[in-house]
Formats: C-alpha cells, sequence, structure tokens
C-alpha cells in the first residue's frame, strides 16, 4: 500500500505538467529549459522523419529558401506574398509537420510585432496618401492608403520569410544544414562558429537543468527575494566556472580526433531526380513572379 504523502505529486513535478505551476525563480527557470530541449528534440524528430521535404538535399532547400525569401522581399503584389505563403503552407502539410501550431507561432511573434512596428507609419503625419481611416482626434489626423499596404507588406514579408526558415531548419537535421552551408561557400570558421555554439548550448542548458533542479529539490519552504537573488548570483559564478571547464575539456577532445572544422556527415550528399524537379519548380516560381512586371519594384 502507497502511503497517501507519495502519492502527492512533488514541488517540481508540475513543471512539465499543466495547471498549477511553481512561481518561483528555480520553477520558471527550469520549465523554460526543459521548453527548449523539448522543442530542440522535437525538431529533429521532424527532421528525421519521413515526408516531402525531409527528401530534398539540403543544398536544394537551402539555396530554394534563400531564394524565396528575397522574392518575398523584393515583390510588390500581395497576391505573390500569399502564394507563397500558400506553397509554405502545403509544403508544410506534405512534410507531416504540425501545420496549425506552426503558423501559430510564425506568425503570431515576429510579423504581428513588425505590425505593431509599422503602425505609427500608417498616419499621414508620416506617409503621405489618400484617407483610409479618419481618427476624429482631430480631423486631420487619419490612415493612409499607401502607409496600410506598406503595413501589410511588412506583414506578410517577415511572416512568409521566417516560414521558409522554419521550414528548411524543421526538415533538415543540424549536421547537414551546416554542411550544406560549407558546400555553397560560406567560410569554415563560420560554420564552425555555428555548429560549436549550437552543441554548446544544448550541453550548457542540460548542465543549468541539473543545477537548478538540485537546488529546487533541495529547497525546503519559501525563500525571500534577497535570498534567491543571493542562490541567483551563486549559481550563475558556479555554472561560469562549470562551462569554463567543459569547454576546455571539449576543445582537447576535439584537438585530440583531428577536428579542423568542417562538418561532417555519414552519408554523401547527392542530387537525385527528385532534386532536380525541386530546383525546376522553385525556378518556375521565380520567373514567373518577376516576369509579371508590376510584381517587383
Amino acid at each position: 500500500m502507497i502511503p497517501d504523502w507519495m502519492e502527492k505529486n512533488p514541488g517540481y513535478a508540475d513543471l512539465a505538467v499543466s495547471g498549477r505551476r511553481s512561481h518561483s525563480f528555480l520553477g520558471k527557470s527550469i520549465r523554460h529549459m526543459k521548453k527548449t530541449i523539448s522543442e530542440e528534440l522535437v525538431t529533429e524528430y521532424y527532421a528525421r522523419s519521413r515526408g516531402l521535404l525531409q527528401g530534398i538535399d539540403p543544398r536544394v532547400k537551402l539555396i530554394s529558401a534563400v531564394s524565396l525569401i528575397i522574392l518575398a522581399g523584393i515583390t510588390r503584389s500581395i497576391s505573390v506574398l500569399l502564394g507563397l505563403w500558400a506553397i509554405t503552407i502545403l509544403l508544410m502539410f506534405c512534410s507531416g509537420l504540425p501545420v496549425f501550431t506552426l503558423q501559430k507561432r510564425i506568425w503570431g511573434l515576429l510579423p504581428l510585432f513588425s505590425l505593431l512596428v509599422a503602425l505609427p507609419g500608417m498616419f499621414n503625419l508620416i506617409t503621405d496618401g489618400s484617407p483610409w481611416l479618419v481618427l476624429h482626434l482631430p480631423d486631420s489626423i487619419f490612415i493612409t492608403k499607401q502607409g496600410l499596404l506598406a503595413g501589410i507588406f511588412l506583414f506578410l514579408r517577415v511572416g512568409i520569410s521566417v516560414s521558409l526558415g522554419v521550414l528548411l531548419t524543421i526538415t533538415t537535421p543540424i549536421n547537414k544544414l551546416l554542411k550544406s552551408l560549407r558546400i555553397i561557400g560560406v567560410p569554415v570558421l563560420f560554420v564552425m562558429i555555428i555548429e560549436m555554439s549550437y552543441r554548446y548550448l544544448s550541453m550548457l542548458l542540460n548542465i543549468s537543468i541539473e543545477m537548478f533542479e538540485a537546488r529546487h529539490v533541495r529547497t525546503v519552504g519559501k525563500i525571500s527575494p534577497g535570498t534567491q537573488r543571493v542562490q541567483l548570483g551563486s549559481s550563475i559564478a558556479a555554472l561560469f566556472a562549470r562551462s569554463m571547464a567543459v569547454s576546455e575539456e571539449v576543445y582537447q577532445a576535439m584537438t585530440a580526433r583531428c577536428y579542423t572544422g568542417e562538418a561532417v556527415i555519414a552519408d554523401n550528399m547527392k542530387l537525385g531526380r527528385f532534386d532536380l524537379a525541386a530546383i525546376v519548380l522553385v525556378v518556375i516560381i521565380i520567373t514567373s513572379a518577376l516576369m509579371g512586371g508590376p510584381y517587383v519594384g
């Protein structure tokens, strides 16, 4: 028979489930760090699953994504931007990705923030043009059609660019993505910095979770804000010292294994018929938009 006190969830158990959450600094820190680790694992899961974009060569995906982002930045047609948005939704669906969840996260953050930033530029005080919405405070202040159109363009361009970037990263393993960066001419030093930062941040998050969980399970009762700040300072100092020691160990291990800065993968990337078809399709899309005349300004 299990005692009643053992069946109750401990204070740290509510960090991974919905409902009542810990409002302490340690609890919030552990919850956010675990969320970051979980998102990284989910990204790796989708990148290694079977889908439309997962089967395309990473170099083709990288060049295609960059080309479509440039197209979204120079086009002056809302129909082209909406078409690119529809293409991203179709690619997410065909790649087995959670379309609704990704769309909610993509369009609810950076694009919405950019629209709020562009809101002052919609008024006639900054952008001249014909009235679209007159605000009676006073009547001389109104939102212009030209300013509203510029804000919509900014909103769509940011959202589509973020969508294409998410599609690239969530459907490509990190080692293949770094290898494709090197193949298209990105300097070795830049690729090595990205690779080391990605690997080291993941390891640093795991170390931080271990430290904060150890502190959390040893904390009894409520702690005053002053004590929490003291604990935070000591944790930061300990984490810094441990990260320096780990970085030295990682450097020695890389040197012993003759690491040269090149991203290494087990299988060689070769272009197939499906990759060539994807290249042709992207070229057709870009050419159709550029040949439209008013699409590019």
